[in-house]
């Protein structure tokens, strides 16, 4: 999630004019065909390619509507993600407490002893983070999953290899392992139907977020607006030129850069799960999470929360 761009005015003008420079070499490219074709037509004695500023601004209105719609399903896109994994967060607390506060050695009348209550407890919990981490993987379509052995046994890692869904294996796991423990009177009836309760809105929260990134944005909006954003570009200072001259070279590069940028920031909010400074900060969110889950089995290894980065020309962003 992009945080702000450099403090420094021109690293955050050097930054644009980086990421966009063959959209302005473009757009500096057009204009200085259309004003130098128009301005030198008298000299060479031939007719200047010249359009009318009527129908190009019709045209600008309906890329304007265009964009607006794309843009608007875009951050609606992003503003779900976002609630999403906040859903994640209230339902990765609730299942915590519930772990650490449920369960006990007292319903087995002395059957079942204090340690493996805890143990039991650790296991569900770093099982969890497991799940959180494996769902990022799982949205950002990552094929490697060995670096999950902090919290899942090597049994349960060679397990999800194989299966085509691994944060829902991860839960159906969970969901046994509270089975076993209502067996074994570690909790009682009604607790478990309330940790099983939460396993669900877990199974949900996912379903939702691969909703997301299973939903290709229609493509006739994405394909269209790219012929009508460029046919503008193209058209515009053919446009200008007979109305302001050598203005119209900065003005035309000015429009069309401001159209491009709206288009491009449309394109990037999509797909919110991909890492991206612009994306749904999801690492982050897990990292918090992770710390609040060990902290409440009083682990002795709680990493630190994950710092902001700096990008290319002092950009700050959270993964």
């Amino acid at each position: 999630m992009l945080i702000k761009y450099s403090d420094n005015p021109f690293k955050q003008v050097l930054g644009i004019a980086f990421y966009n420079k063959r959209n302005i070499f473009l757009f500096t490219t057009f204009s200085l065909i259309a004003t130098l074709q128009y301005q030198f037509a008298e000299i060479f004695i031939f007719n200047p390619i010249t359009l009318p500023v009527v129908p190009v601004t019709i045209l600008g209105g309906a890329l304007a509507i265009f964009l607006g719609f794309r843009n608007n399903s875009a951050y609606d896109r992003w503003w779900e993600a976002r609630k999403i994994w906040g859903g994640i967060v209230n339902a990765s607390r609730t299942f915590g407490v519930m772990i650490c506060t449920f369960s006990s050695s007292y319903f087995s009348k002395g059957k079942v002893s204090d340690e493996r209550v805890l143990t039991w407890r650790k296991e569900l919990i770093n099982r969890h983070i497991g799940w959180l981490y494996s769902l990022i993987k799982h949205l950002r379509k990552h094929n490697h999953w060995n670096d999950l052995e902090k919290y899942l046994s090597e049994e349960e890692i060679e397990q999800i290899k194989s299966v085509h869904n691994k944060p829902t294996q991860l839960l159906h796991k969970q969901s046994e392992r509270l089975q076993e423990a209502y067996e074994a009177n570690i909790i009682e009836d009604f607790r478990h139907m309330e940790l099983a309760n939460v396993i669900k809105e877990f199974y949900s929260l996912q379903g939702m977020a691969e909703r997301i990134k299973g939903t290709i944005f229609p493509y006739y909006y994405n394909y269209f607006t790219g012929v009508f954003l460029w046919l503008f570009v193209i058209c515009l200072p053919f446009s200008l030129a007979p109305e302001m001259g050598w203005g119209s070279i900065p003005m035309s590069i000015a429009i069309s850069f401001v159209f491009t940028i709206l288009e491009k920031s449309g394109a990037v909010t999509e797909d919110p799960f991909e890492g991206r400074a612009a994306d749904t900060p999801i690492s982050t969110i897990t990292r918090n999470i992770e710390i609040d889950l060990l902290e409440m089995i009083k682990s002795e290894t709680v990493p630190a929360p994950i710092e902001p980065k700096i990008g290319k020309f002092g950009v700050k962003y959270l993964d």
